[in-house]
């Protein structure tokens, strides 16, 4: 465990958490607005200022594309350059990666009590890990084992393309169009994941679901959404989930499968919050894949239960760069 001073952070496109870590013990956080309390600059600055031990090493996972130690978050005007922090923070190292290449870090030893065996091993064997989480977009992260070693993959999964199931979904689909064209795939009716599996397009997937049941004009939030479909007090909210369910899953599964993953794991505050999608039918649906349902049947799915795991993950990151200094 790295003796000096750690500066970890989970950006996202709602929230900024900080924390301060010395010996590998959380001594010190703070949680901020992404869209009104500030440039992440200057809010990571006062932080490390306020911290007994300068940072050596800082770490920012954020939430979009990273490039060049650089990164524009995809759900929110904000970027952040590693260079610009390092001078701000006075580090030694300063350093961004993806939000979810953070969140496969917080993957490396999940004590038992935070997960939950959807299907397979009861601990994650040694091997690829892939995490996947809908928050305010949707999140994927690889961390790859190759020759005894891990490292975390950079990539954009939430924005691969996913289409219509069934008929039902083929006019759901096509209103959807309407109110949030944008994730469309030129003039298909394929769109981008991250378009109905999170936050910011659940809302969007209830009001294509009510154009095609014809039923009201009520325009709930993804937790009253999901909490309506819980209690079955709304159709149109049990139709929006039971469509993101089977998507999530499918998703959850493609991407495995592509992976040769050892373990898959379910991470957010959707997921914690609502642990009741995560049923007999979540787990068939993972594990339909035509000709290699036997394999996606055998692969291991849990419930990560870490409510700051991208900061965790970041922190874990880090000690990876400390000790090679």
């Amino acid at each position: 465990m790295h003796k000096g001073s750690i500066l970890a952070a989970d950006i996202g496109g709602t929230n900024v958490r900080l924390g301060a870590y010395v010996e590998g013990a959380l001594v010190g956080s703070a949680r901020y607005s992404t869209k009104t309390d500030g440039a992440l600059l200057d809010l990571m600055h006062g932080f490390a200022e306020g911290m007994a031990m300068p940072p050596e090493v800082v770490v920012a996972a954020a939430a979009g594309p990273v490039a060049n130690n650089a990164v524009e978050l995809t759900n929110a005007k904000q970027t952040l350059c590693g260079a610009e922090l390092q001078d701000a923070t006075g580090a030694k190292e300063a350093r961004i990666i993806n939000d979810f290449a953070a969140a496969a870090w917080a993957t490396m030893a999940p004590a038992p009590e935070h997960l939950q065996v959807l299907q397979g091993a009861a601990q994650p064997p040694v091997g690829t890990r892939l995490v996947i989480g809908p928050g305010t977009g949707l999140g994927v992260g690889a961390l790859a084992h190759v020759e005894g070693r891990y490292a975390s993959l950079p990539g954009e999964g939430g924005h691969v393309g996913i289409a219509p199931r069934n008929r039902r979904e083929l006019a759901v689909f096509e209103a959807l169009r309407a109110h949030w064209p944008e994730v469309f795939f030129g003039d298909s009716l394929v769109i981008e994941a991250e378009g109905i599996l999170s936050g910011t397009g659940l809302p969007f997937l209830y009001r294509a679901v009510q154009d095609v049941q014809g039923s009201g004009s009520a325009q709930p939030d993804a937790a009253s959404i999901m909490q309506a479909a819980k209690d079955q007090s709304d159709a149109c909210a049990v139709e929006t989930v039971a469509i993101f369910k089977a998507h999530l899953a499918k998703v959850a599964g493609d991407q495995a499968l592509a992976l040769n993953a050892a373990g898959v794991f379910l991470v957010g505050g959707v997921a914690m919050k609502n642990a009741w999608l995560f049923d007999a039918a979540f787990v068939e649906g993972f594990g339909k894949g035509g000709r290699y349902d036997a394999e996606r049947a055998g692969l291991n799915l849990y419930l990560l239960n870490v409510e700051n795991f991208g900061l965790e993950g970041a922190h874990t990151y880090a000690e990876q760069l400390a000790a090679a200094l």
